[in-house]
């Protein structure tokens, strides 16, 4: 299972590469793309957003040095135990999951199983009742507080069950699977996309994970698995297409975005209009909406009069439950997403900002860039330990920070909802205690 050193280097660099241009391209369509952003000083937004991604650059190279050394490390045997270890913890997963499936379809969808014809026939219209429902009050929150209790566990499942795929009895696959569609199907039946499209961008990562580790033994012909990728991708696009057009407000449909403060239309007379189908064109819009306006939140904050809110502020999880600590509305509020509200309308939770104001929350903006390049450290050093020692933290850790980089022109995503913040730091939690706990153990 082991790969020569300069092999382990271009997997390793290979999401950085990826990474990289995909933000490139969202920068390209931010400016070019069918939104008309009034941007006030776009050579201070551009700068901005090219000087990040130098910053994950850097801190992605910085972790080459620790990489090397696992490799000089570690080997087959570490591997097989780590692979063990890995299986045991997605066994008591499997159980946390499937006692949790009822109650989360509950807090989730307001049924005891998910109405998935309803969220493939109309997603646009279960979206907007199922948002309504949980506006009202969800009589089922507490369930939620469990999940974050175990969101190492509840998180593991899926990435796990992709690397490890080639070790595993038939029952555990059969209990995986199931435990995986049903999450999925949730997602489908409230009309969200976030949890197929999450699906989606790190299944190809997890299977590159898998097979560049050793582990992962496709039986399939490698065409075939791209043929099944692009089949899922088109068949995502459909029902995000789908459900673009019932959102309401007209934002699919008619090209139309309202900021809370003014309206923009999409600018028809866009290059790409004349090679798109109406169909198409709704999908195009609509992808460019969603990576544009965060870009756009963040042109508007550079110039907001804000004050640090202490660790708090960079995620709303953080931030609700730090106001009902201290009995205050300080951290959402004077988050800079807070303030962005109050000054323009910008919506705090209906809108996006990209990643960089809710960190610029409790750093500052050019904070912002090294707390960014420390996340990028922490990917680099997780894929790479994850090719190494295919050690199931390590995984899980890789996963969620795939996910991160992903959602950088959105938000800063892990750390939004309570399970993912706290799956993550369980995770470096543990990896801290590992790493000091044998320091002590051979130190004796």
């Amino acid at each position: 299972m082991n790969v020569d050193l300069n092999t382990l280097r271009a997997k390793w660099l290979a999401p950085l590469i990826f990474f990289e241009f995909y933000l490139a391209l969202t920068i390209f369509f931010f400016f070019f793309g069918p939104w008309p952003w009034n941007v006030d000083s776009p050579v201070l937004l551009g700068t901005y957003l090219v000087a990040a991604q130098v910053f994950i650059g850097l801190g992605y190279f910085s972790a080459w040095r620790k990489i090397r050394l696992k490799y000089d490390i570690d080997n087959t045997a570490v591997k097989n135990e780590n692979i063990i270890l890995g299986i045991v913890f997605l066994r008591r997963a499997l159980i946390v999951t499937f006692i949790l499936l009822i109650p989360t379809s509950l807090s989730r969808t307001g049924s005891v199983l998910p109405d998935i014809v309803a969220g493939l026939v109309d997603p646009g219209t279960v979206y907007n009742q199922n948002f309504q429902r949980l506006e009202n009050g969800n009589a089922f929150v507490f369930v939620e507080y469990f999940r974050i209790l175990f969101s190492h566990l509840l998180v593991g499942i899926y990435p796990l069950v992709i690397v490890y795929w080639s070790r595993l009895s038939r029952k555990v696959r059969f209990f995986s699977l199931f435990a995986i569609s049903f999450n999925l199907s949730i997602y489908l039946a409230t009309g969200t996309n976030k949890g197929l499209a999450d699906f989606l961008i790190t299944l190809p990562w997890l299977i590159y994970l898998g097979t560049s580790a050793g582990v992962l033994r496709l039986k399939i012909h490698r065409y075939i698995g791209i043929i099944g990728l692009v089949v899922s991708f088109i068949t995502f696009m459909y029902l995000f297409g789908m459900g673009q057009v019932q959102r309401e407000g007209g934002v699919g449909e008619q090209g139309i975005f309202n900021t809370g403060l003014d309206i923009i239309t999409a600018n028809t007379s866009n290059i790409a209009f004349e090679f798109l189908s109406n169909d198409l064109i709704i999908i195009y819009q609509s992808l460019t909406r969603y990576i544009g306006q965060g870009y756009y939140a963040l042109s508007m904050s550079f110039d907001l009069d804000h004050s640090s809110t202490f660790g708090f502020g960079h995620s709303i999880f953080l931030a609700r439950n730090a106001d009902v600590f201290f009995d205050t509305n300080k951290f959402t509020t004077t988050s800079i997403p807070g303030l962005l509200e109050v000054k323009t309308g910008w919506g705090m939770l209906s809108l996006w900002h990209s990643i960089y104001p809710w960190l610029a929350s409790d750093f500052g903006f050019i904070g912002a860039l090294f707390v960014l390049a420390t996340l990028s450290y922490l990917f680099s050093l997780s894929w790479g330990s994850a090719l190494v020692s295919l050690a199931p933290r390590w995984i899980i850790l890789s996963y969620l920070l795939i996910i991160l980089f992903y959602y950088i022109p959105a938000n800063n995503q892990i750390f939004q909802t309570g399970e993912t913040f706290s799956a993550f730091f369980i995770l470096l939690i543990s990896i801290f205690l590992q790493k000091h706990l044998s320091f002590f153990s051979t130190s004796r």
